[in-house]
Parts: C-alpha cells; sequence; structure tokens
C-alpha cells in the first residue's frame, strides 16, 4: 500500500478562507478528526469521536459539515454496494480494498490499477467526472474467523 500525505489542519483553513468558505469550529474540529483517521469512518463514527470536544455538537451538524468538506473537495464520500457512506480525506484518486463482513474499507496503492479510460459521454448522455475502483472480499480478521 502506499503511504499518500494527509491534509493539514493549516491547509484546511488556508483553502477554506481562500474559497470564501467560513472556518467554523465545527468544520476544522470534523476536518481535524477526519484527516487524523486512516479507517474510513463513517459519519456517526466521526461524530462520537468529537462530541466530547464539542459537546453542543449534533449528529446532523456533523452530517452536514462532512457533505460540506465533501462538496468543496476537502474529502471524499466513498461507498460500495453493500456498505454505508464512508469518509476520506485523501481526495486525490485512489481505491479501496472492502470487507464484505465487517466493512472496512483499506487503501489501494494506485499503482496496482491501470489508469483507465473513461467512456465516452455521447453514447451515454452520463458525464463522468471521476472514478475509483472497489475490491471486495475479507479482511485478514474476517477470513481468519471464517477458517
Amino acid at each position: 500500500m502506499h503511504a499518500r500525505p494527509r491534509p493539514r489542519p493549516v491547509d484546511f483553513e488556508a483553502e477554506c478562507r481562500r474559497r470564501g468558505l467560513a472556518v467554523t469550529v465545527q468544520r476544522r474540529t470534523v476536518f481535524e478528526e477526519l484527516s487524523g483517521r486512516r479507517d474510513h469512518p463513517t459519519a456517526d463514527q466521526v461524530y462520537d469521536a468529537v462530541r466530547e470536544r464539542l459537546p453542543g455538537l449534533s449528529r446532523t451538524t456533523v452530517y452536514r459539515v462532512l457533505e460540506t468538506l465533501v462538496d468543496s473537495g476537502f474529502a471524499r464520500k466513498v461507498q460500495h454496494a453493500a456498505g454505508v457512506a464512508r469518509f476520506d480525506p485523501m481526495t486525490g484518486r485512489h481505491h479501496h480494498l472492502a470487507c464484505d463482513a465487517c466493512g472496512r474499507l483499506v487503501d489501494l496503492d494506485d499503482g496496482v490499477v491501470p489508469p483507465l479510460r473513461l467512456p465516452e459521454s455521447s453514447r451515454t448522455g452520463f458525464r463522468i467526472k471521476d472514478y475509483s475502483v472497489s475490491f471486495t472480499g475479507l479482511c485478514p480478521d474476517c477470513a481468519k474467523k471464517k477458517s
């Protein structure tokens, strides 16, 4: 697997200001939590992690902040067919391994998957903006349990 640089909170603040996006305590706290994790947390996991730091924070606010981070390009929403939405602070194209049993997502080195040519939108009418590949199977822990 390939180590990627993690976004830094100071970069987040500067980039928010550059884009005219308010740097709120909630946005900064959620971004700091997300950028420090490698487990592709769900919105509920992010909420559970930050609610003690911001006692008045609602679950709805965390969901809204995460959507704002995705819409602003600070995070990606990652979903595979059987799983709940998870969030990833690594916004560059990369791929994932997804465990069918526990839902764990692991980043996969881009070099493993050759670049794909995007289909012509004129044939489908669908405007493709990006892609990622998810390989599904069992993580090492779940594979041991099944043995």
